[in-house]
């Protein structure tokens, strides 16, 4: 389902409430939670907002989509995003579980963050101009094993073609296997590119296996 909306704060306040009402459905059938986001710049109001809601946060277990392979204190780092932005006020009660185990070993770092056997009941995810997804970018040499759509893996190293850093990326397989996902992206130019990619699956935008696939529910958010 699309939701579009003309203001930031509409737009920011209808994924909240869309987010919460997921943790706590999963959280009345399981007793817990799981949330993958991701990381970026576009998702900092959306986590500052979220980190206010009141749910029960101890029973929400928290990692993320894809991390780039720096320390986790680094600038770039998405888990230095989500420490700063997501897990304080209200949500400093929720378990968090990171991907760069290993700052000086990708290998034992992806080998790690497949130990993860936690459901996901929802994935935020974001997408670029170029239509990836994650870190599942057009054109990098791992980007058919991770649309492998019978991987067993939940997570798999990735070489963005043209991205400074080496990624940790959820595969297609594993996104496919959360509860619920939600793409949030703002801007026209987003915007052509999602229309572009909901015409039909290619790698060359690989968002589009996201918007393709029918098992698992898809809402879509997008503001100018």
């Amino acid at each position: 389902m699309q939701h579009d909306f003309y203001e930031q704060q509409d737009c920011l306040d209808s994924m909240v409430d869309q987010i919460a009402a997921v943790l706590i459905n999963a959280i009345e059938r399981t007793g817990r939670a799981g949330l993958a986001v991701s990381g970026g710049r576009s998702p900092v109001h959306l986590f500052q907002r979220l980190s206010l809601e009141d749910l029960p946060w101890e029973n929400v277990y928290v990692t993320l989509v894809d991390e780039r392979f720096v320390a986790p204190d680094h600038p770039d780092s998405n888990e230095l995003l989500v420490r700063t932005h997501l897990l304080k006020n209200r949500a400093r009660r929720a378990q968090f579980t990171g991907l760069v185990s290993h700052p000086d070993d990708l290998a034992l770092s992806v080998q790690e963050a497949n130990h993860q056997s936690h459901k996901i009941d929802l994935a935020l995810l974001g997408m670029g101009e170029d239509g990836h997804t994650a870190s599942l970018f057009p054109d990098a040499p791992e980007l058919a094993q991770a649309l492998d759509t019978r991987a067993s893996h939940r997570y798999i190293h990735v070489s963005p073609p043209l991205a400074a850093q080496q990624r940790i990326s959820m595969t297609l397989a594993a996104l496919l296997a959360t509860g619920h996902l939600l793409l949030a992206i703002s801007g026209p130019r987003k915007r052509r590119v999602l229309e572009q990619a909901a015409l039909q699956p290619t790698p060359r935008l690989p968002v589009s296996y996201i918007l393709s696939q029918t098992g698992v529910p898809l809402d879509v958010y997008w503001h100018p």
